[in-house]
């Protein structure tokens, strides 16, 4: 079914986006710099008698995320009607899960960045904002199989009962507002504070980029340290923070510059090293807009941001820009729905990092396709359907296995193209609709108790 690992491809493929990436991916493969950060075991591909060599591993690793069977059977089988294993090969999965167990999520996750930064390397300056790179960030959780190691670094909700809930990973993600890729993310537990993740993002920011996120985002400390960085934020103002704010020039309309001030032995945030040092005061600009849409929950949105030119920035502008925020969220639902990742299904904390990995290397892959079926048309990014993208790419990706010619291959992305670029989402200007749902759930009681707890008691019965 994968693309990235046929030599010659990136050669025919340079006229699309999909090219460099596939071309960035390949360099994991055969350059020692990154194919060392792949592999964690280096001697489960290097017996001469292995069936699953680091590339077979790798594409049967990616083709089972971006199926809709998950199972290590399904991806075995797979790899074998592909050609990738020889027909002779055992249908166990035994030496598959120990290659992929070979494989290092650090690695991986740098997979995960490389490709979004090949795939921003094709932007343009009218996917820009103003001119600037938008990074929006947000954090979500993720459902993890309810053993004991992934207990350990990754504990359930305290307020669940132990043995009637699941381990939850935090996620915080920056994606990119222009292609909707992933471009870089940290993970935790739900013990971590999602600043102190945002931390770790924040410091491979380059300078000239802006932060775009919602309330959680925009504290004192995080507008100074951007700024350090020569990066900018714009973030939905919090609800607590009117205390300590001057009002210093009207700019116009609900449009502001106002001074906050900082008092640091009561304010320090606690995620922030302690050595770290802030200033008592931050000049910021407050903008005001008022959503009139239909079935919108907030009415009045003050924005902050160290955005201060009101020239360079309007205001309209800036408002214009947050209404995007929300693209994320639906970033986050074909992540977690539609490519079915709102709950992994490895059992071990390593495992797990490396499956979160694979399915983000997977989806920067199908925002490529995306991207590219937006340049070849006149429509715009958004209007493009995710889940048509995924299905149609997977189809084309299976001839691979099936004696295709190259050129006709070629000419079948091409194809995925025009048919994304006319299998639109329905424009609905000001739809809305009621929170609810209509299926009824099955009638089985919710498990309050330990299963081992529940089997005792049928046992009784």
């Amino acid at each position: 079914m994968l693309i990235p690992f046929v030599g010659a491809l990136h050669r025919h493929l340079n006229s699309w986006s999909l090219g460099p990436v596939l071309q960035c991916l390949e360099r994991f493969l055969k350059e020692p710099a990154f194919r060392n950060t792949l592999v964690q075991k280096p001697s489960a591909f290097t017996r001469p008698q292995g069936l699953y060599s680091l590339p077979v591993t790798l594409k049967t690793f990616l083709i089972q995320c971006l199926t809709q069977d998950h199972s290590c059977r399904t991806a075995v089988a797979t790899a074998k009607d592909r050609g990738w294993l020889p027909p002779s090969a055992s249908p166990d999965t035994a030496a598959y899960c120990r290659a992929r167990d070979a494989l290092a999520a650090e690695g991986l996750q740098k997979a995960v960045e490389h490709t979004a930064q090949a795939l921003d390397a094709g932007v343009s300056d009218e996917h820009l904002w103003l001119g600037r790179q938008v990074q929006v960030v947000d954090g979500t959780g993720i459902a993890l199989p309810d053993t004991e190691l992934n207990q350990d670094d990754y504990p359930q909700p305290s307020e669940q009962k132990p043995g009637c809930g699941f381990p939850v990973l935090r996620l915080v993600a920056f994606m990119s507002l222009a292609t909707g890729a992933v471009s870089r993310y940290s993970i935790g537990n739900l013990h971590d504070h999602e600043q102190r993740l945002f931390q770790e993002l924040r410091a491979h920011l380059e300078g000239g980029e802006v932060v775009l996120g919602d309330r959680n985002f925009g504290t004192f400390a995080n507008f100074v340290l951007l700024k350090r960085q020569g990066a900018d934020g714009v973030f939905r103002r919090h609800q607590a923070r009117g205390a300590g704010a001057h009002t210093i020039k009207r700019l116009g309309k609900d449009d502001h510059l106002v001074r906050w001030s900082f008092i640091p032995r009561k304010q320090h945030p606690i995620w922030l090293d302690a050595s770290v040092t802030l200033p008592s005061t931050l000049v910021v600009r407050e903008v005001s807009f008022q959503v009139t849409q239909p079935g919108f929950r907030t009415k009045s949105v003050t924005l902050v941001t160290t955005l201060l030119d009101a020239k360079v920035y309007p205001a309209w502008a800036l408002a214009e820009l947050y209404l995007k925020r929300w693209r994320m969220e639906l970033w986050l639902r074909d992540i977690k729905i539609t490519m079915d990742m709102d709950m992994l299904r490895t059992k071990t904390p390593a495992r797990v990092r490396a499956e979160l990995a694979m399915f983000l290397v997977g989806y920067n892959l199908i925002r490529t396709v995306m991207f590219d079926a937006s340049k070849v048309s006149e429509a715009r990014l958004e209007q493009l359907s995710f889940k048509s993208a995924l299905m149609r790419f997977g189809l084309w990706c299976a001839r691979l296995g099936h004696g295709i010619q190259l050129v006709v291959w070629l000419r079948g992305y091409a194809g995925i193209l025009s048919d994304l670029a006319r299998e639109l989402n329905p424009d609905r200007p000001g739809r809305y609709e009621p929170r609810v749902v209509k299926r009824r759930p099955k009638p089985f009681p919710r498990m309050q108790q330990p299963r081992q707890v529940l089997r005792e008691q049928l046992g009784r019965a």
